[in-house]
């Protein structure tokens, strides 16, 4: 029985204006500053995701070769990325359909199903994302980068917000646009809906393995009555 959804914040509810080589560029020049030796020039064209440069950087510290705590790395290029993620998500919109379902789904107020929020972005980003376009309400409870042991496409968000809410994998369905989602929601052993959009279409996102493949997040509606 269904007794909860997890949601991706970006290109899911909201419209996404993430630069991904930045994001990326900006990691290579923090991990590169603190002395860590990357294996590549230009981190850019290389389409490793966040998490990947930080395995990295963690791997080098585990071998003796960089000195220093993991934990702190971490921290530290989180908070390079802040800026960059607050300025960029202040242009952000809720996606058409989006405030609908949500309103729909918690029952306004009644919450008979459990809605949580697992996202990439940093607090800072996404509290700001969600004051201001308020949709806050909606959610029991959100989960950052900065809440869980890793990021996406790693499973340990979702096996987190499992624990901390109390569901089962066969309760929770996890709504998300991208092939991280896929590979996280895998990865936990647990459902995922993908949500297309102009990067991924819906035929794409099947074949990337999403159980569910929707045209629009207002299709999930009817997706639910299916689920149990």
């Amino acid at each position: 029985m269904l007794r909860g959804i997890i949601f991706d914040l970006d290109g899911t509810l909201i419209s996404l204006h993430v630069d991904g080589a930045a994001f990326r560029r900006e990691i290579a020049k923090e991990l590169t500053q603190g002395g860590f030796k990357l294996d590549f020039t230009d981190a850019s064209i290389k389409g490793l995701y966040v998490q990947e440069m930080l395995d990295l950087a963690k791997s080098q510290i585990d071998q003796g070769l960089v000195k220093g705590e993991y934990a702190h790395v971490r921290k530290r290029t989180f908070r390079a990325l802040d800026a960059l993620e607050v300025e960029w998500i202040r242009h952000s919109q809720l996606l058409p359909g989006a405030e609908a379902i949500l309103s729909r789904l918690s029952g306004e107020g009644k919450a008979p199903i459990t809605l949580a929020l697992l996202t990439n972005s940093g607090r800072a980003a996404t509290t700001y994302a969600m004051e201001a376009l308020g949709f806050k309400k909606y959610f029991q409870t959100t989960f950052t980068r900065d809440d869980v042991p890793a990021m996406k496409p790693r499973p340990d968000g979702i096996a987190t917000a499992l624990t901390t809410l109390g569901l089962g994998k066969g309760e929770v369905l996890y709504v998300g646009d991208s092939p991280i989602d896929i590979i996280a929601a895998r990865g936990a052993g647990i459902p995922i809906a993908s949500v297309a959009s102009v990067r991924y279409g819906a035929e794409a996102l099947r074949k990337l393995g999403a159980d569910y493949a929707l045209g629009s997040i207002s299709e999930l509606e009817d997706l639910l009555p299916r689920l149990g």
